[in-house]
Formats: C-alpha cells, structure tokens, sequence
C-alpha cells in the first residue's frame, strides 16, 4: 500500500495518483495485482505533546487546504473514519490497512514541541518570536530537533505593508509631536519585552494612558501605537480591543504591545493591577 505523491511510502507499490492504493493479489492465477483506491490524500505533517493533557497529538492535512489537530488514537481503525467530517474520503473497507499506514507514516515523524503564548518566547533549543508566524533564532534552528508549533488564536496578520505604513509615518506622523509619541510608546513596548527576555530589565512592560475629551483621537492614537507590531485593527482576538476581556488574559499578552479603548474611570484600578 502507498501514499502517492507524497515523500513516504510503507511498502515498496508506488502508483502515480494522489491517494492512498493497495495492491491486491489478483483474483487467477498468473493475473495482474489489483489496485484499489482506500482513501485520498490524508498526510500526517507532524506529531507533538500537548502540555495540557500530556498526550501526543497529530497534525493531519490533505496537502491542500484542510489542516486538522487530533489525538493521535484518532488513527485507530474506530476512529479513522471520522476525518470524514472534514472532508477526508476514506474507504471504510480498508480502515485497518489505512490506519496501519498512517501510524508508520507518524513514526517517522520526530516529537515536535507545542510553544504556548506570543512575542518572545524562550524554549529548551533557543528563543523564538511567535506573532502571525513563527520566527526562529539561528540558535533554536541548529538546536532543536524538530519545527517549533505555536499555538495563537490571535489574529496578528498585519494589514498593508511596511512600506505603505512607513509612508502613513512620513506623510502623516512625522512632526506631530503627539503623534511621534503615540509610535514610540508602541516601539517601547516591544523594546522593554526585548530587555526583559535578555535579562537586562525586570519589569516587562509600561502601561500607558491616553485621556482626553471624547472625538479628541484617543482611539486613533492608541492604534497608532499598535500598529507598531501588527494588526491596529479593532477586535475580540486582537492587539486593540474595547475594555471586555478578564485581567488572567491579558497576563498572558507577554511580548507584545495591547491596547484597550473604552477604559472608564471606574475601572483603572483594575488596569493598573496588569502594569
């Protein structure tokens, strides 16, 4: 049986189509073996630990666009069919030989590490920068084992480019000394997160207040600063947000700079408690 298309192959039959195909013996004697679809592309990308329950999980993909995280029992012969939920097709008459497969495909795959959080993250191999992407160090690369997987449910995809936001900066910002600071409180954010990683501060962050008269530019100001290190856009998962999520979450945003908008006053004790 092979998986075709694709760098691993279990057994020594290799068929030019996009699936998984088993060779059957043929039916009289002296006769062809007989090809027989049992699934489509299901390819196991990687396996790792998931810190939370310590049981390994997998990375399954179609080499396309469906990419699915499951317990690594979801490739007994019970279970397997359940990736038909998410589109997989699978020949429920040959799960066992499918499933078989697959477990020898996840065997050759090295133990990934689950890295939780954004920003600067410090691991065993060296430290990484978990935004949008991952970012690793030169350190971390000839270290680690493995691909470094991060889980963020964040959205910081930046909106534009850097060229269009450095020309938003010289056409907009650039001698407007209000302006000028709302940036450079966001480049200190991400300064001071870089100084605490290394050692050379203790404190991991500056909490910073816009006050004013309502329409006075509050908002746009604190997105200005945001823009800094991504997304200025307003949301539930990302870096500017309304004042509506628990003190334990945003304890979490280590590394980043975060901006809240709608803070009353009755609530900046609360605020204060982060710094």
């Amino acid at each position: 049986m092979a998986q075709t298309n694709f760098s691993f192959n279990p057994l020594p039959y290799y068929v030019p189509k996009k699936g998984w195909y088993e060779d059957k013996p043929p039916k009289e004697k002296g006769g062809m073996p007989i090809e027989v679809e049992i699934a489509g592309p299901i390819v196991i990308e990687n396996k790792f630990i998931d810190p939370k329950t310590n049981t390994e999980k997998v990375i399954i993909t179609d080499e396309d666009q469906k990419v699915i995280v499951e317990s690594s029992d979801i490739l007994t012969t019970q279970k397997l069919p359940s990736l038909m939920k998410y589109g997989f097709s699978i020949n429920e008459k040959y799960t066992k030989d499918l499933g078989y497969a697959l477990q020898q495909m996840r065997n050759q795959l090295p133990i990934s590490y689950l890295y939780e959080g954004v920003g600067i993250l410090e691991t065993p191999f060296g430290p990484i920068v978990s935004l949008n992407e991952i970012y690793t160090t030169t350190e971390f690369d000839n270290k680690s084992p493995s691909d470094a997987i991060c889980e963020n449910t964040y959205d910081l995809a930046p909106r534009g480019t850097f060229d269009n936001w450095f020309n938003m900066y010289i056409d907009e910002v650039k001698g407007h000394l209000l302006l000028e600071l709302a940036v450079i409180f966001g480049i200190s954010a991400l300064v001071t997160s870089f100084l605490k990683h290394k050692h050379e501060i203790e404190f991991a962050g500056i909490l910073f207040s816009f006050t004013g008269q309502s329409s006075t530019g509050k908002s746009t100001a604190a997105a200005l600063a945001v823009s800094v290190a991504g997304n200025p856009t307003k949301g539930n998962e990302t870096l500017f947000r309304s004042w509506n999520a628990t003190r334990k979450h945003e304890i979490e945003f280590a590394g980043i700079i975060f901006s809240f908008t709608g803070q009353s006053s009755t609530g900046k004790s609360t605020a204060a408690a982060l710094a």
